[in-house]
């Protein structure tokens, strides 16, 4: 979550800190965040180092820390953006209605789309539970943090089963859990092999789940 500044004195001492002058918070956000998120994906949360994240971005360590009081605290929004990046096009995708199958053939394929656009989202939220496991300070920040992209897609397995078009015998929360854990094990396993692309390996993953894989 990202921090509002202060409008009273300490605003000033924050930006004494190193932000640089005149510098616009947004347009700020908008060059760090993607360069941490190319970084925190392809070196992991251990080795990306404040100075690497600034130095993408024309920034002082100091005047980065202006904007996170931690590498954890930016880690966290940086995960959070890349899931906003997705969250429209899900809500769309469910927005548009049909069956819950429906929904998620849409889901899926635009996931995809965007990592075949930018492959460092599926890098970084691919490994959002490891590096909580690994990091007590992500664990801290991370673990029992909403998440919105989930609870869409639960709130899709919920209506469906109100609907009768999938089984009761789990809650919606753990169908969703499952066959989202199942599409970001296909999508890292894409990441790392590199050798086509996500909307073919994932076009595989949808015949699988709607049973026409054996056809």
């Amino acid at each position: 979550m990202e921090r509002k500044l202060a409008t009273t004195a300490p605003q000033k001492i924050q930006r004494a800190a190193g932000r640089p002058v005149g510098s616009n918070r947004q347009d700020s956000l908008a060059r760090i965040l993607p360069a941490a998120r190319k970084l925190f994906a392809s070196r992991g949360f251990a080795k990306t180092t404040f100075k690497e994240v600034g130095l993408a971005v024309g920034m002082t360590p100091a005047a980065l820390y202006a904007y996170y009081p931690s590498k954890a605290a930016l880690y966290q929004a940086t995960c959070e953006h890349a899931q906003d990046l997705l969250l429209g096009q899900y809500m769309e995708a469910i927005g548009e209605g049909g069956t819950l199958r429906d929904q998620l053939r849409r889901i899926l394929q635009a996931g995809a789309r965007a990592h075949d656009e930018d492959s460092s989202i599926t890098g970084l939220l691919g490994a959002i539970t490891l590096e909580i496991r690994r990091h007590p300070e992500v664990a801290e920040l991370m673990l029992d943090r909403q998440n919105p992209t989930f609870e869409l897609i639960a709130g899709a397995f919920a209506a469906a089963q109100r609907r009768g078009e999938v089984s009761d015998r789990a809650t919606p929360e753990e169908q969703a859990r499952v066959v989202m854990g199942a599409a970001t094990g296909v999508a890292l396993f894409q990441y790392g092999l590199q050798r086509s692309t996500m909307v073919d390996s994932m076009e595989v993953f949808i015949d699988l789940i709607e049973a026409r894989l054996f056809e």
